[in-house]
């Protein structure tokens, strides 16, 4: 056999080999994507039969949201707020107004609605931050003042660097729940102030009680700081004072007894010069009714 038909015939050799292996690749290959194509068919049948629950699950929050959205009124997210000219009082500005439609047109005219503003907590929840009244609105911004006076410390909450949620609406029931929360919280502030105030008072008393006391303890121990030439009882006390003259009161009732010792004595001496006195008297007067009788018998 000529080379060239050598040649040729390995060719042919090589490329059948290549062919088998090709051949048997490509019907791997077939057969995974008719599986694949298999199981996507079955999952497109099984998707097919669940399709009427899932519309009518759609259907269903579909219909609880429409509900949801007439007790909610109208809202607007991510809204910019900025603290008003008086804070204090509940004043702030939003980044809303006419072109949001944040206005409604009626009969009348032009009506601005109650608004009710949500601020997002660190935790992604929202908080309720109250009511309040439209006061101003232009094309793009808005001037709100809540709706009641703001409760000591409630505007320091309010934070201003992330975006508000707010509302034209909210449902009766909630809308009851914060009456009533706000009235319990009311009351509760009330009796607070009253236990400060009443607290401050007896402070006060207290405060008045040790005044009083350390003018009494200066009174009965002293006061150092008295002027100079002040009476005893207010240099070295009430107590020291009543010792001093309890003692003078003490020598005085020593110097009294012993007079009256004397005094006694000098009475009973007295008695004696008396009764001795007496005595000599009558005897005198014997010695001489007998010296007197026999001159008279002489005479006679």
């Amino acid at each position: 056999m000529h080379l060239t038909g050598k040649i040729f015939a390995f060719l042919t050799l090589c490329l059948a080999i290549a062919a088998i292996i090709l051949t048997a690749q490509t019907l791997d290959k077939q057969n995974e994507w008719n599986q694949r194509v298999e199981k996507a068919r079955k999952a497109y049948e099984e998707s097919a039969a669940k399709l009427p629950d899932v519309e009518a699950k759609e259907t269903q929050l579909e219909d609880e949201l429409a509900l949801l959205r007439l007790d909610w009124g109208r809202h607007w997210d991510d809204v910019e707020v900025a603290p008003g000219t008086n804070i204090a009082r509940g004043l702030i500005n939003i980044g809303i107004g006419r072109n949001q439609n944040l206005s409604m047109q009626t009969e009348q005219g032009e009506q601005f609605p109650l608004m009710y503003a949500f601020q997002e907590l660190p935790d992604g929840r929202m908080s309720y931050v109250g009511e309040f009244r439209v006061t101003q609105v232009d094309v793009n911004r808005a001037a709100l003042q809540l709706a009641r006076q703001p409760r000591e410390g409630e505007t320091e909450t309010w934070n201003f660097n992330t975006k508000w949620r707010i509302h034209d609406q909210i449902p009766p029931a909630k809308r009851q729940a914060v009456g009533d929360l706000l009235l319990r919280m009311t009351t509760m502030e009330q009796r607070l102030a009253d236990r400060r105030q009443f607290l401050a008072f007896q402070q006060q008393s207290v405060v008045a009680a040790r005044t009083a006391l350390e003018q009494r303890m200066k009174e009965l121990e002293g006061n150092p700081n008295a002027p100079q030439g002040a009476p005893d009882e207010y240099r070295i006390g009430l107590l020291a004072t009543l010792d001093a003259a309890e003692e003078q009161r003490n020598a005085a009732l020593s110097d009294i007894q012993q007079l009256r010792k004397q005094l006694a004595d000098l009475n009973s001496r007295f008695e004696q010069l008396l009764a001795t006195n007496a005595e000599l008297e009558r005897k005198l007067g014997t010695t001489s009714s007998t010296a007197a009788a026999p001159q008279d018998a002489a005479s006679n």
